[in-house]
């Protein structure tokens, strides 16, 4: 057991070692993107070795014969070559992969076929200290290799090759299993019970890969990069449960006693999932502070590792009783719970959270049916069926735990006077608050300032085909009709652009679309030089607009627009005006940290320091305006020591460097959201000239904390001090 033990210690904390040094290497959308198809080759990997490792696991350490490993080891060769190039094939013709990507993922799925039919011939002939060193070399080789050749080659799909020479080399050496024969007859009365542990081993990487799969497909890149981190970490907690199951796998198949060992792995799961709960913040916020966002990621995956480990317990004693039906209909369940989870999260907007406490989930519906099928499919006494109801009922209480914790989608409270609900649109956190008498009335325009809100969103999609925006990028060069409401948005658009001397552009998404392409083929921020191309592509005076005739056109094929800049601020003052037309006293719309008050009351509002979360520079009090901020501490990550944002300079292609936050206070949100943005693009002298002109208040913080304010925020607000 201590080498088993040693051997998935060793091989977790060196897997985990090698995703989180990516972290500081790549974006995270190339992070996410190597971890979308580093999924698909395991998940490929374990449908084409069709359980063979199993039966070896199990078999050889009763029956001692010796042309089972040979036989076995043959035939997952020869489906590792197939699934290779099955995978490759459909990686490229059905998700539109590109060809070195999904010739390298191919060759992942060959290599890592190998390497699993490698290490269970190890674990059934009990050579556990080779199967030890075989883990820690293929991990280590799979950490080092692909950084070298990530520098060296400078993008992300080699990486990929790096990974599969890795397993390669340490999973070649099963082919000397060969020299003692093949011969099918070794097969013979296994078939069902391969094919069973197949289907049940195919559920359980789908339990630890298919959920990144899916996320991959529905979820932007960067979600995936925070879970993916959040899982690595998890994994490390895994070892628990793994080094369980393939101790006790080949044991328990040969009679011998292990509860004391069990024991003492359930004990230890809740010490883990204790010591996830006290360090999350710490790993997230201070060790990786560009994935902060995965604190309660990680707690609530932590939780998953005591179900997981009772999970892998029952199913190794299963296993070893040859039980692979009851583990298959138990992996089933599951894997079809953790897809509906997934799917139930993106649907509903969950987000992150939902994402972590579906895969927690998951893994309490594994035990849950572990214990109960075997007692259903024997037949059991009313008393054995009373305890698999019992189980079922204690999974459909958690499932209820996480209906009622993880929805934020639309959540309504009263307080006094004040009614205010939440929702998650426009990728954020949208809050409204009411000051109304009338409770029903006030739940009812809420719902109503919900739907405008989301109606908006769709309106302003540049990805959803059935949008004007989109079709109006689509028809790049040509005009296309579009509705009194769009139209007028782009006006107020180009004002800004021509306002702010192209500061604040919403021809910028050539621009921001090849950031996204490059950064996942090569991991880091494209060079100035290679964005010369999109900057011809990108000028707010090359969007025509006729009014009269209800269209606009973009004049150059190539072009596109997106209204990120302006579509919250727009939405924000859409709700306060229907609330205000509705007779609404007054009260405050917030999406992502941009808001408006209206009415008689004055809000006290809170500026953040960028630097330190939780803390203010100032509060400044607020009535009947809006104020806004940009910054490189909301969306950002760290390559290294550099800092990469989402705000990108139109005028250069790059990010906008020299300010940290700008906030600017105005009386609608359009214009605060607008101007926010290219007043942190212009910098703090630009900026602060072009808010005297047009008498804005705001205030900055540069690169060294120090902070400046524009003359109309000294006459409305106290002034902020420097420290």
């Amino acid at each position: 057991m201590a080498y088993v033990g040693l051997g998935q210690t060793s091989a977790s904390i060196l897997g985990t070692a090698a995703w989180l040094i990516l972290i500081f290497v790549l974006h995270p959308a190339a992070y996410g993107r190597l971890s979308w198809l580093f999924s698909v080759a395991m998940l490929s990997s374990s449908v084409f070795t069709f359980g063979l490792g199993v039966v070896m696991a199990t078999s050889y350490p009763e029956e001692r014969n010796e042309a089972l490993p040979g036989t076995v080891v043959a035939l997952v060769w020869l489906f590792a070559i197939a699934g290779g190039g099955v995978t490759a094939g459909l990686l490229a013709l059905v998700a539109e992969t590109p060809p070195d990507e999904a010739f390298f993922t191919g060759a992942l799925v060959f290599s890592l076929s190998v390497f699993s039919i490698h290490f269970h011939v190890l674990l059934g002939r009990k050579r556990y200290e080779a199967y030890m060193w075989g883990w820690i070399g293929a991990r280590a080789s799979a950490l080092l290799l692909p950084l070298l050749l990530y520098r060296a080659l400078g993008s992300v799909p080699p990486m990929l090759l790096g990974l599969s020479a890795s397993y390669l080399l340490f999973g070649i050496t099963s082919l000397g299993e060969l020299r003692h024969g093949f011969n099918l007859q070794s097969l013979r009365g296994k078939v069902a019970f391969s094919a069973k542990a197949w289907l049940s081993g195919l559920c359980g990487v789908s339990l630890n890969y298919l959920d990144k799969i899916l996320i991959g497909l529905f979820f932007p890149l960067q979600v995936l990069a925070v879970y993916q981190f959040s899982y690595r970490v998890f994994l490390l907690l895994t070892v628990l449960p793994n080094t369980l199951f393939f101790y006790l796998l080949p044991e328990k198949s040969s009679g011998n006693e292990s509860r004391s060992a069990e024991r003492v792995g359930v004990g230890l799961s809740f010490v883990l999932a204790a010591a996830a709960y006290i360090l999350a913040p710490w790993i997230a916020s201070r060790v990786f502070p560009g994935y902060r966002e995965g604190i309660d990621t990680i707690r609530l995956m932590g939780l998953a590792v005591v179900p997981m480990t009772v999970a892998k317990v029952k199913s190794s004693d299963l296993l070893s009783k040859r039980r692979a039906d009851c583990v298959l209909a138990a992996n089933l369940f599951a894997a079809g719970a953790g897809v509906f989870g997934v799917l139930f999260v993106f649907v509903n907007d969950f987000g992150l959270r939902g994402l972590a406490s579906a895969m927690t989930l998951v893994q309490v519906a594994l035990v849950c049916v572990l214990f109960a099928f075997p007692r259903f499919l024997r037949g059991e006494p009313r008393s054995g069926r009373g305890a698999a109801l019992a189980g079922l009922a204690l999974f459909s209480l958690v499932a209820a735990a996480f209906f009622r914790t993880a929805m934020p989608i639309v959540r309504i409270e009263e307080e006094g006077a004040v009614v205010q609900g939440t929702l998650f649109a426009m990728d954020t956190v949208v809050n409204v608050r009411i000051r109304m008498d009338d409770e029903v009335k006030g739940r009812a325009l809420l719902r109503e300032s919900f739907r405008e809100i989301e109606r908006i969103e769709r309106l302003m999609s540049a990805e959803d085909e059935g949008a004007e925006i989109y079709a109006l990028n689509a028809n790049a060069g040509s005009w296309t009709p579009l509705s009194p409401e769009t139209i007028s948005l782009l006006k107020r658009a180009k004002e800004y652009g021509e306002l702010t001397l192209g500061a604040f552009d919403v021809t910028v998404k050539p621009l921001v679309d090849f950031w996204m392409e490059e950064v996942k083929r090569r991991g880091r921020a494209p060079e100035r030089e290679e964005l010369s191309r999109f900057l011809e592509l990108v000028h707010h005076r090359d969007l025509e607009i006729d009014e009269r005739n209800g269209r606009a056109r973009l004049l150059k094929k190539g072009m596109g627009v997106t209204l990120g800049g302006i579509a919250k601020g727009y939405a924000i003052d859409r709700v306060c005006g229907f609330l205000l037309e509705r007779g609404v006293e007054g009260g405050l719309v917030e999406i992502g940290g941009e808001m408006r008050v209206f009415g008689s009351k004055t809000w006290r509002i809170g500026i953040a320091d960028p630097r330190a979360e939780g803390k203010m520079i100032g509060v400044i009090p607020l009535r009947d305006a809006a104020v806004a901020t940009s910054g490189d501490y909301r969306r950002y990550h760290l390559l290294g020591s550099e800092r990469i944002h989402h705000i990108i300079d139109p005028r250069t292609g790059a990010t906008a460097k020299g300010i940290i936050s700008a906030t600017v206070v105005t009386k609608d949100s359009l214009s605060a959201d607008a101007l926010s943005t290219a007043v942190f693009v212009l910098g703090i002298e630009q900026g602060l000239a072009l808010l005297e002109r047009i008498g804005a208040a705001g205030v900055f913080v540069d690169s060294e904390r120090r902070v400046s304010v524009s003359s109309e925020w000294s006459a409305r607000f106290w002034r902020i001090p420097d420290e």
